[in-house]
């Protein structure tokens, strides 16, 4: 079907072990000069291998022929620097800087290696699957989905159409493991867009980038909206005393929401993904005759502007649609400025322009 099949040996898993793969794809022409083909990256699930007798793991790739249409690698195709992640923590399992494949694929003239001209969304992420939905299933729904160790669903559902609204109350999940129930919650779901407030930003983004969803079916202008989401980590992340005065005790640390684990997060999002984001940041409101802040507590920790968690600087998203900084909301209910998720005019016009 114009995909090439590369089975990555790797010592040390445990089958069907969930990982992070990325690596480039590189060839050389016809003068014997490197030439860059393409960039793999996504989850995978390990599978057992037999190599001489002896049971192996290895970690199957997938790329479309079609890249290689598109560069000017002929053959002596190998992949560099291959990284292999934990999806959770992002530590590095195993690397290489560089593994020849010696299984070069068969390729039909004139179909596989058929001139390409353009790079098309099924060449990035693969040919995407029917979608799996019970036989009476409604219509595409916009999902609001609260953040970090939330009590309950901080959006108000009366404010917009068509919503479902997620709940997973007092956890503290990675992205990854927060992803998966926002997958598994849409379901039934022919298709769903994505309101979401502080690290449920970040979940959905995840979900989008690394799993098929009812994200991938859904139509309108903003797929994916969030407020308060600290996409670059917020110094709270690992502050116990902070998050339990903030979000109450019993939630802990979060790896994914630290500054340097955000970065290694944001470090696997490609850019077409988070064109699909629109984000907002909030901020206290500032006068001249008084000491303001969201909370007291955390102000001395963050750089303003800030809503009491997130912090502007941290809360953007490189290559998302930033829909701006607005002033006299605070990142949760409790704060000396109303929360931002209650902001009735912005919540108005992502409901209006929300994809479902």
């Amino acid at each position: 079907e114009g995909r090439w099949r590369i089975a990555l040996p790797v010592r040390g898993l445990k089958e069907a072990q969930k990982v992070l793969v990325y690596a480039e794809v590189w060839g050389r022409d016809a003068d014997g000069t490197a030439q860059p083909v393409a960039w793999l990256g996504g989850l995978a699930r390990a599978e057992r291998a037999t190599n001489t007798g002896r049971a192996t793991w290895a970690v199957p790739l997938a790329l479309d022929t079609r890249w290689l249409s598109l560069s000017r690698a002929t053959g002596s195709y190998e992949l560099r620097n291959v990284r292999l992640q934990d999806p959770d923590y992002f530590m590095n399992l195993a690397t290489a800087d560089t593994i020849a494949v010696t299984d070069t694929p068969a390729f039909t003239p004139g179909r596989s290696l058929a001139r390409q001209n353009q790079i098309t969304d099924d060449m990035r992420n693969g040919p995407r699957p029917a979608p799996v939905t019970a036989p009476n299933a409604v219509g595409g729904k916009l999902m609001l989905i609260h953040g970090y160790c939330s009590g309950s669903n901080p959006w108000p559902a009366a404010q917009f159409s068509s919503a479902v609204v997620f709940n997973d109350p007092n956890a503290n999940r990675t992205h990854d493991q927060f992803a998966n129930l926002i997958k598994n919650f849409g379901a039934s779901l022919p298709s769903f867009g994505a309101v979401a407030h502080s690290q449920g930003g970040a979940a959905a983004l995840h979900l989008y980038t690394y799993y098929w969803s009812g994200l991938d079916y859904a139509t309108g202008p903003r797929l994916i909206q969030s407020v308060g989401t600290p996409y670059q980590g917020t110094a709270l992340a690992g502050n116990l005393a902070l998050l339990a005065q903030i979000f109450g005790a019993g939630c802990g640390a979060n790896n994914n929401l630290s500054y340097s684990g955000a970065a290694a997060w944001l470090a696997g999002i490609p850019t077409t993904r988070r064109a699909k984001v629109y984000f907002a940041t909030t901020s206290f409101t500032d006068v001249w005759w008084r000491y303001d802040y969201c909370n007291i507590a955390t102000d001395p920790f963050l750089g303003d502007p800030e809503d009491g968690v997130t912090e502007q600087a941290y809360g953007q998203l490189p290559g998302g649609n930033n829909r701006g900084l607005k002033t006299g909301w605070c990142h949760t209910s409790g704060m000396r400025d109303p929360a931002q998720t209650s902001d009735t005019a912005r919540n108005s016009e992502m409901n209006t322009n929300a994809a479902r």
